[in-house]
């Protein structure tokens, strides 16, 4: 290899390098309250360990970079924290619409399996999963057709406050814990529309690199 071909890779890297630290990967983090959204947030902001969160978040907040560094691999990511609660879920539609949100973060704890009346995320992943397939951003008027490139290249269902419920349940393979069980149909309906589904365990208050670790794994592997 001559001279100016290694100068020409090494170029190559570094402009790529300096394109992943500026141009800023657009996030959606969704979920019902209390799952721990703004605790990721942050997780991402200040890596370590989060002081506990008190208040609720209100409404959508403005969108943020994030600067992630793992295993010398570094990216650059933009997220808004948005209310969990029923009033907000226009807002997760908006902020996807808006932003154009190319990779989604669905989050849920175990309280589904610890309380089986409580439906609240069933309910916020049946809404969510719904509006990424629908073919227009308006889907009850059937107004406003998305583009291809509306749609997300991959939702991740992120299990959070894996620390709390690790050793509540049986399982042999953490791709197939039961917790993950009760979204299995929107999961379904994402793949049958082109949209892969990456399942995640995670301990966002504690462990900055499981967070880390799950961002880089959905740039880089879709």
């Amino acid at each position: 290899m001559s001279v100016m071909t290694g100068f020409v890779i090494i170029m190559a890297e570094q402009i790529g390098l300096l394109w992943k630290k500026l141009h800023a990967v657009p996030f959606g983090v969704y979920g019902a309250s209390k799952v721990g959204k703004t605790t990721l947030h942050h997780q991402l902001r200040t890596r370590g360990e989060v002081p506990r969160i008190k208040e609720r978040t209100v409404g959508r907040g403005r969108a943020t970079r994030k600067s992630i560094k793992i295993d010398g691999d570094q990216h650059t990511i933009r997220t808004a924290d948005i209310g969990g609660e029923t009033v907000y879920w226009g807002e997760w539609l908006k902020d996807m619409k808006s932003r154009k949100v190319k990779y989604i973060i669905f989050m849920i704890d175990d309280r589904h399996m610890d309380k089986h009346y409580d439906i609240e995320q069933q309910l916020c992943w049946t809404f969510l999963v719904d509006t990424i397939c629908s073919r227009y951003w308006d889907a009850i008027n059937r107004r406003q057709k998305k583009k291809n490139h509306d749609y997300p290249v991959a939702v991740g269902l992120w299990a959070n406050k894996f620390d709390l419920w690790k050793d509540k349940y049986e399982y042999e393979d953490i791709q197939n814990h039961p917790i993950f069980e009760s979204f299995k149909d929107g999961m379904q309906k994402l793949n049958d529309k082109g949209i892969p589904c990456y399942k995640y365990i995670v301990s966002a208050k504690s462990d900055s690199e499981m967070v880390y670790r799950g961002i880089a794994t959905m740039i880089e592997d879709y």
